[in-house]
């Protein structure tokens, strides 16, 4: 059984371990993207604070203006920290790899810049669409998510092979199983290297994978979720219940949803997509422990504006809080900035697993043809 495992882990490492190190590098830099957004693009960064604020309708009005053929907004991510951008989104035009966003000032509605979601003129949306998709679309994201699974094989697989074998005093190497060989042997010190990063990142590395698989195939996992916790189905999305009369605007919508969550900050607004449909509120609720993620929503009547339907993340059932965690467990956001550092890291494990592995393989080939050469010297000479 263990040499089959080697085989596979061993195979499938070398035929796939270079997509899955591409996957988790891209990754490490996506776990500060808007830092980095903000750094290659200064120009969307406000360095002079203000206290008053634009409305959101002035910003939505301000992007919208700024957008050729003024096509009509469809979200706003509010600013995630002072000095940041608000960003309006829009449909993707036809032909474009993502939609068009709209960096907009909060300050005084200034447009800051327009850019086309996973170009490459928007880097780090690129990088994004490169980790996500692979640049192949949803096919390419199904391949990711296989990779997901294929980490997660890894994991157990690797868990396995690292687990020592009991000594011919019948006990286990533990000591030896945690540590680098630093004896001068090469092969010795990569074979250590590969088993202890892997042991010590595999609980990170299941996590990741997991998490990254849950957002691939959002369905099945939430059939396995909840096949093994208790869960709320998902609430149907209520539509507004009058369909004329003058619609509130998004300022309205966000300060009567509000009101669900007393302290809770607002990340997203969802504009109605026809005469029928609702506001869309995202908030992080104040006992949500990730900063940039906003787990609980509401949904507003765009006429009356009653509250249709309100969820705080905090006080679902255990299945669907673990389906929520996913994202910001991804990212490293649910345990702050020492979780996002932990990601980073961990995002470069696949990287260092795959060359150490690749390094393994072929000094032990280079081992095997010197030992074959030889014995095939051997009876010539004797």
């Amino acid at each position: 059984m263990r040499k089959t495992l080697f085989t596979l882990h061993k195979y499938a490492g070398l035929t796939l371990g270079l997509l899955l190190a591409l996957i988790g590098l891209t990754g490490s830099l996506l776990v500060f993207d808007h830092a980095l957004d903000e750094t290659l693009t200064p120009q969307t960064v406000s360095f002079t604070p203000s206290a008053d604020r634009a409305s959101y309708a002035e910003v939505f009005a301000a992007a919208q203006a700024a957008v050729p053929g003024n096509p009509t907004p469809t979200r706003l991510m509010t600013q995630r920290q002072p000095g940041s951008p608000h960003v309006v989104r829009f449909p993707t035009p036809e032909g474009a790899p993502g939609p068009i966003e709209v960096a907009v000032s909060p300050t005084d509605a200034e447009v800051l810049a327009v850019r086309g979601w996973g170009t490459p003129e928007y880097t780090m949306s690129w990088l994004y669409r490169l980790h996500y998709t692979l640049l192949a679309g949803k096919n390419g994201k199904i391949v990711v998510g296989f990779m997901g699974l294929l980490l997660m094989v890894f994991c157990i697989t690797g868990a396995v092979l690292w687990w020592p074998k009991k000594s011919k005093t019948h006990k286990r190497k533990w000591k030896r199983a945690f540590a680098i060989s630093r004896n001068g042997n090469r092969f010795r010190f990569y074979l250590d290297v590969h088993k202890v990063f892997g042991i010590y990142f595999l609980p990170l590395l299941l996590i990741i994978s997991f998490s990254g698989v849950s957002m691939v195939f959002p369905t099945q996992v939430e059939t396995v979720v909840g096949s093994l916790f208790e869960m709320e189905p998902r609430p149907a999305l209520p539509s507004s219940g009058a369909s004329s009369g003058t619609p509130i605007i998004p300022d309205q919508a966000a300060a009567i949803a509000q009101a669900a969550f007393p302290g809770g900050a607002l990340k997203r607004i969802y504009l109605p997509r026809d005469e029928s449909d609702s506001y869309g509120l995202s908030f992080r609720a104040t006992e949500e422990v990730w900063t940039n993620y906003g787990a609980s929503f509401a949904r507003v009547d765009q006429y009356s504006g009653e509250i249709l339907m309100s969820q705080n993340a905090t006080e679902l059932p255990l299945g669907n809080k673990i389906l929520r965690w996913q994202f910001p467990l991804h990212n490293g956001d649910a345990l702050g900035i020492v979780g996002r550092w932990l990601v980073l890291l961990t995002g470069l494990v696949p990287a260092l697993l795959f060359a150490t592995g690749v390094y393994l393989w072929w000094r032990k080939r280079q081992l095997q043809s010197r030992t074959r050469r030889h014995r095939a010297v051997t009876p010539a000479t004797a």
